[in-house]
């Protein structure tokens, strides 16, 4: 787990907080909070984060404009979108804009969100692996 890096961007600084104290409790040692979004564009692009939580009601910058560029600089990032006021057609926009996965504020438990980011280091763990094997299937047939 802890070879694994994670963002929060919420302005809701106990949420933020809570977060970071839940992944550093399971063993997430890479975990940074932003409370701008502005700011956490700029942290994203000088080092690499793999999964990123967001606020998707954000002051700035909107959610679903901060998840596009997310995934401009980095489309394999496990983005996932966070919202106290969820609607059906924000939640499949998120979706179609690439989000990982949604979770709707107030959380239901600390486990239910360490659920999604573990979910989100599987996936990762699947694309290296499929990586890995793809790169020594080229070096045999050399």
């Amino acid at each position: 787990m802890s070879g694994y890096s994670i963002m929060i961007v919420d302005e809701d600084t106990a949420i933020s907080e809570r977060l970071h104290e839940t992944f550093v409790l399971a063993g997430y040692s890479q975990v940074e909070l932003c409370a701008d979004p502005a700011h956490a564009l700029d942290m994203f692009q000088k080092k690499k984060y793999h999964i990123v939580l967001a606020d998707m009601t954000m002051p700035k910058i909107d959610g679903m404009e901060f998840l596009r560029r997310i995934r401009e600089y980095d489309p394999l990032t496990q983005v996932i979108a966070m919202a106290a006021h969820s609607t059906l057609d924000r939640i499949l926009t998120c979706l179609e804009l690439g989000a990982n996965g949604y979770l709707v504020k107030p959380f239901k438990s600390n486990e239910q969100v360490l659920e999604v980011v573990n979910d989100s280091v599987k996936k990762l763990e699947r694309w290296r692996e499929a990586i890995r094997e793809t790169i020594a299937a080229s070096r045999r047939d050399r």
